[in-house]
């Protein structure tokens, strides 16, 4: 059996550094997904963090095998107890991430949750500079890549749509693809619906661009043409 260490023996030996550095390195992380506006700010990150450390820390202080009773023999072993702290939270950080169309959110701040559960097992094993230069570059990775990741404009899928009189059903997807060309927009499919004698027709057409806005600019030339009734500028369905 497990000798009991008294209450206040346990206090006179209570290690609260890896406690106030779990406070500390989830706080900062969490602090900077605060500034952003995202769900899982300050105290999310610092209870990930500070209850990955006590587990791991508990881990430590017990003996990694010892016997409850006559016949049952328990076995803890701290890095299989670290592996199921970062699966576990990984259900935590898919939390976060919310996805509106085809404009996905949350992802990074998934990804924080996790490593700040990461640095919390890490502080639980008593690594205390690796937590800290593991925090710090988070930080840096979450704040300096930021403001270079926002100057490259990402690549979107887009269907413009286009509806006209029959008669100029020919002659004008022809004409929409040099207005696409000339703008450097790849054209990858054009799908359409031919309606009667006295219904307009459809056309579809599947670009690939990078986002530079071009909806407001695309929408003018494309209504210009000859025989279109209506444009529509509009995101890919998943």
């Amino acid at each position: 059996m497990r000798e009991q260490v008294p209450f206040f023996d346990q206090i006179a030996r209570l290690d609260v550094v890896p406690l106030l550095l779990a406070v500390l390195v989830g706080g900062l992380i969490g602090l900077e997904r605060e500034f952003h506006g995202r769900p899982a700010g300050v105290r999310t990150h610092i209870m990930v963090c500070l209850t990955a450390t006590l587990l791991i820390f508990a881990s430590r202080e017990v003996p990694p095998e010892f016997v409850t009773n006559e016949t049952v023999r328990l076995v803890l072993d701290p890095n299989r107890l670290g592996a199921g702290i970062v699966t576990g939270v990984g259900f935590l950080g898919a939390a976060t991430v919310i996805r509106a169309g085809d404009i996905v959110r949350g992802i990074t701040t998934g990804a924080t949750v996790w490593s700040v559960a990461g640095l919390g097992v890490v502080i639980g094993q008593g690594e205390y500079a690796l937590a800290l230069s593991g925090a710090a570059t988070v930080i840096l990775v979450l704040g300096g890549l930021d403001r270079l990741t926002r100057r490259i404009p990402p690549v979107i899928y887009r269907r413009l749509i286009v509806r006209g009189q029959r008669s100029e059903l020919a002659g004008l997807a022809e004409r929409v693809g040099k207005i696409l060309a000339a703008r450097h927009i790849r054209l990858q499919d054009v799908s359409g619906t031919r309606g009667g004698a006295d219904e307009p027709f459809e056309l579809v057409f599947h670009i690939r661009c990078q986002n530079h806005l071009q909806a407001p600019e695309m929408l003018e030339l494309v209504a210009a043409e000859r025989g279109v009734q209506s444009v529509e500028w509009s995101q890919i369905s998943h």
